[in-house]
């Protein structure tokens, strides 16, 4: 009983430094903050040696020294984190595994669901040509349509993509839109970037679907409109914030604006970045607005 005993308080004394260098561990080491990470540990394996000896003198009589005290903290903050490190390897392993699947999955349903793409496009190509003589604004929405169109058949099957590839398509997407309008519409739409855009790479189609969400419910023809983009990129972060206009009841916002579309996102960038990507979805009365961050 004795022996159970001094066993359980040796555990009990280990735990608190194994859970404290848990939360350094997530928040500093696997953010790449490895200076305060390090400066951390030591705090860590110092303070709690020192905790430890003390415990273990004063009620297990223990003759070991402080040097055997700090090696007890740091061999149960090395094995419980290698014990947690496999585990997060696991489970990362998992959520790739399961993003395979989910992309394959929708490939074979779009090959079900799309007709041939090499004849979609030459029709596209032989409307253009037939548009260019007729009307200079409907050959350049079929031209920009075919642009968009094999961007997301052809060029986005990759895991990742030039983000001014993706900028690009953005712009397109905009300039498409905008054929909708007039000049004596009341809608203003801007799109701002900031950054460098040449020297990042993201997933395709991550930002595409927030400006088609903010367009299909952002704008009315016959009110007061606006779409505004600003995308701000750095060598080691993106942020991303499309805020648009609404017209419907907020009600009927929750049911249409939380598509499926959105909701794909969300599901990609928790597979691809866990726990390095934020995003926020702001509802008022007359504006709806999303916010990406990741840090890449």
């Amino acid at each position: 009983m004795k022996l159970i005993i001094h066993n359980l308080g040796h555990i009990a004394v280990l735990i608190p430094p194994v859970y404290v260098h848990f939360y350094i561990l997530e928040k500093f080491f696997l953010n790449r903050k490895f200076g305060i990470y390090i400066a951390l540990l030591l705090v860590i394996l110092l303070g709690f040696g020192f905790a430890a000896n003390f415990v273990f003198v004063k009620y297990f009589a223990y003759k070991g020294g402080l040097f055997a005290a700090f090696y007890f903290v740091g061999f149960a903050v090395v094995i419980s984190t290698a014990a947690r490190l496999f585990k997060k390897a696991i489970r990362q392993k998992l959520q790739i595994q399961e993003a395979e699947s989910k992309q394959l999955q929708t490939e074979l349903d779009l090959l079900k669901a799309q007709i041939n793409p090499h004849f979609l496009f030459n029709t596209l190509n032989n409307l253009f040509g037939m548009a260019r003589n007729q009307d200079a604004a409907t050959a350049e929405g079929i031209s920009r349509l075919s642009h968009l169109m094999r961007y997301m058949i052809h060029d986005s099957q990759v895991d990742r993509i030039d983000l001014d590839k993706e900028v690009e398509q953005v712009r397109r997407l905009i300039e498409l839109q905008k054929l909708r309008f007039t000049g004596e519409d009341d809608i203003d739409i801007d799109f701002l970037t900031v950054g460098e855009i040449n020297t990042i790479q993201i997933p395709p189609m991550i930002l595409l679907p927030f400006v088609e969400n903010a367009f299909k419910h952002g704008i009315s023809l016959d009110k007061t409109s606006f779409v505004h983009i600003v995308l701000k990129s750095q060598r080691e972060r993106l942020e991303f914030s499309v805020k648009n206009s609404t017209h419907a009841p907020r009600q009927k916002r929750k049911e249409s604006e939380a598509g499926l579309g959105l909701s794909n996102v969300r599901r990609r960038l928790e597979l691809l970045y866990p726990g390095r990507h934020e995003l926020k979805i702001e509802e008022r009365e007359n504006t709806f607005e999303a916010s990406l961050s990741i840090e890449l």
